[in-house]
């Protein structure tokens, strides 16, 4: 009974083992291209941590290594360059390693104004918070229950408060402005 089961696929059987041989080998073959790529970007890393130059592709090159470049940018001054890479990057990055790199920045520019705030040089401090706060906000937009960067954001609007904006008002009120004085003639008489 069992045999006459079998018996169609029994003519067959060769190009099913091969087959079947084929795929297991292109299986193999992916699993060591992903190990290779793996060591590739911990390689990097390594050197990146190890305060390396190391120039990676934004293009082509895995979320974690260019958060470790911008990391490196960053330690070294160099936070325009951090943002550039972020941004050349930023359509292929994994959105939390995106949030953890805009939170990184914006603690940067946050920890350079509060340097200005102490020196005195209030508009470039304002300027850099302000930027911070725009950056800690989508960091929190890619990673909303991420608390170092609500916490870090709550200290950039202390540091430089957001005013409240007027509101748009018909053109003709925003032109003359109210009249203290009623329109009667002379001066007023008498207590407040």
């Amino acid at each position: 009974m069992l045999l006459s089961m079998f018996k169609p696929i029994l003519p067959w059987r060769g190009p099913i083992l091969w087959m079947i041989a084929l795929l297991a080998l292109l299986f193999t073959a992916s699993t060591v291209v992903q190990v290779l790529r793996a060591r590739s970007a911990n390689d990097a890393i390594a050197s990146l941590v190890a305060n390396k130059d190391v120039s990676i592709d934004p293009k082509s090159s895995p979320s974690e290594v260019i958060l470790a470049r911008v990391n490196q940018l960053i330690f070294h001054d160099r936070i325009d360059d951090a943002q550039t890479l972020l941004s050349s990057s930023e359509a292929r990055i994994d959105p939390r390693v995106r949030a953890r790199a805009l939170y990184n920045i914006a603690n940067e520019r946050t920890r350079r104004g509060s340097e200005f705030v102490r020196k005195g040089d209030l508009d470039h401090a304002a300027a850099l918070i302000n930027v911070a706060k725009s950056e800690y906000r989508l960091a929190l937009k890619l990673d909303p229950n991420d608390w170092n960067t609500k916490f870090n954001l709550d200290i950039a609007m202390r540091i430089v408060r957001d005013l409240p904006q007027a509101e748009n008002l018909p053109d003709d009120e925003q032109a003359t402005p109210k009249k203290v004085w009623t329109d009667l003639p002379g001066v007023p008489k008498g207590l407040p």
